[in-house]
């Protein structure tokens, strides 16, 4: 039953963005352009470990465990759109059970899913829906969604 739910779910998806859904066309959202975190760590990576290749899965794993505030703190950085850019990186005390990332930062999850890479790529494939009979398959760009309207 929620299979079917869900197929039909993704019917009407589809549907809408091909226009035929039936229902009357509303402007498409307006997107605004990315703000990126003028706050953050400085500094540059530390030196990577002898015996991992720089880059490798070993090597950027253990960077993240020596220095987990400079890593994740890079990262979100340069491949995140922040709204308000976060203050802290991270604020841990595993021993009182205290977890914190980013803190003061907020971001929208659609613009960092979705709108940056509709942008910067809107012809990748965003979306592959895998129909109820075997072998077919439906592959969905991220173009097509920021033409979707949004709101009521």
């Amino acid at each position: 039953m929620a299979a079917r739910t869900l197929g039909r779910g993704v019917g009407r998806l589809l549907g809408s963005l091909r226009g035929l859904s039936g229902q009357p066309a509303r402007p498409p959202c307006g997107v605004s352009a990315p703000r990126r975190a003028a706050s953050g760590p400085s500094g540059s990576a530390p030196a990577v470990a002898a015996a991992a290749q720089p880059g490798s899965y070993p090597a950027l794993s253990a960077q993240a465990a020596r220095e987990p505030a400079a890593f994740w703190g890079s990262l979100a950085r340069d491949t995140l759109v922040w709204d308000t850019p976060y203050h802290t990186v991270w604020d841990c005390d595993f021993s009182s059970g205290k977890i914190g990332w980013f803190l003061g930062g907020q971001l929208n999850v659609s613009v960092n899913c979705l709108d940056q890479h509709a942008r910067k790529s809107p012809e990748s494939v965003a979306l592959i829906w895998e129909r109820d009979e075997p072998g077919t398959e439906v592959r969905i760009t991220y173009s097509p969604w920021l033409q979707m309207p949004c709101g009521p």
